[in-house]
């Protein structure tokens, strides 16, 4: 069952953040008139729906008792950008395919690379990115970190570093993570403390019970902001990157929503949505390469 809701909110909470990105002499950004897209392109005349997951924070979840998080706040960019109002439908991970098939959704947000062929879709661009990390308590500066100016520098983005750097480090995970299959694969289950939830193991953390936090990077930053000394120490193994998703014969979707993407890159809108929900976390490389998570074409 699809749960449906406007997001005047987010609209809101979207315009505080680009407005924040704007100059004492810049002038406020021009707002489209004209839908750059219409029916058929989109089910409904002047609306982008988008899909998402609304039981997972940062991405998307209640927050100050609203509906809140990257991909509403990208959601809520996309369809300024494209000149619609946003719509969201609560979309669970197994509905996604229908949700596209049937027109329930026009996009999908959170869709990992390469999962949009087993769902029959389109990857439209990336906007983010993210995989297993680790925290420790202190002041640590991960390799590549920056001030969390809302830009993505290529020059200081994060790659992986050894499991052996945290070699006989007492290592907690949430149980079932795929931080915790990670650390069992490389290192032995029975060296990973399991805590039932992340929250419970930062906890452990800042009691000084562990020494390291293993967990999903962008999560573990969410939940890391509610600890004054806990710090993102970097990536456990290359990232995951992360786009929107369209139905696969939508060409012309696909097309509006990769060029959307674009230019929300290149004027530093995903940046700021981003260190919006996780803070001064550095932006990640991807593929090995010298691109970043939001430069990415998929």
């Amino acid at each position: 069952m699809h749960a449906i809701s406007k997001t005047l909110a987010a609209a809101l909470l979207f315009a505080v953040i680009v407005l924040a990105g704007c100059g004492d002499n810049q002038a406020a950004p021009e707002v489209n008139i004209e839908p750059k897209v219409k029916p058929p392109v989109v089910a409904e005349a002047g609306v982008l729906r988008a899909g998402m997951d609304l039981d997972y924070p940062p991405f998307a979840g209640v927050d100050g008792g609203r509906n809140a998080g990257i991909d509403i706040d990208v959601a809520s960019a996309l369809a300024h950008e494209l000149g619609l109002t946003l719509e969201i439908v609560e979309v669970e991970p197994s509905e996604i395919a229908t949700a596209l098939a049937d027109g329930t959704v026009d996009i999908v947000m959170s869709v990992p690379l390469a999962q949009d062929t087993i769902l029959g879709a389109t990857l439209s661009g990336i906007y983010i990115a993210d995989g297993p990390a680790y925290f420790t308590k202190g002041s640590q500066e991960a390799t590549g970190s920056s001030e969390a100016t809302g830009t993505a520098d290529a020059s200081a983005a994060v790659e992986p570093v050894s499991i052996t750097a945290l070699l006989g480090s007492k290592i907690g995970a949430q149980q079932g993570s795929e931080s915790f299959w990670f650390l069992g694969y490389e290192i032995g289950e029975s060296e990973v403390a399991t805590f039932t939830t992340l929250r419970e193991a930062f906890e452990a953390l800042d009691r000084g019970e562990i020494e390291v936090v293993a967990a999903d990077a962008l999560v573990g930053a969410y939940i890391a902001r509610d600890f004054d000394d806990i710090a993102f120490g970097g990536l456990l193994t290359d990232p995951t990157p992360i786009g929107v998703a369209v139905a696969l014969e939508n060409t012309e979707l696909d097309v509006a929503i990769s060029s959307a993407l674009d230019v929300l890159a290149a004027n530093g809108t995903l940046g700021r949505v981003r260190s919006t929900w996780v803070g001064d976390v550095p932006p990640f490389a991807v593929f090995g390469s010298e691109s970043t998570e939001e430069t990415v074409s998929p």
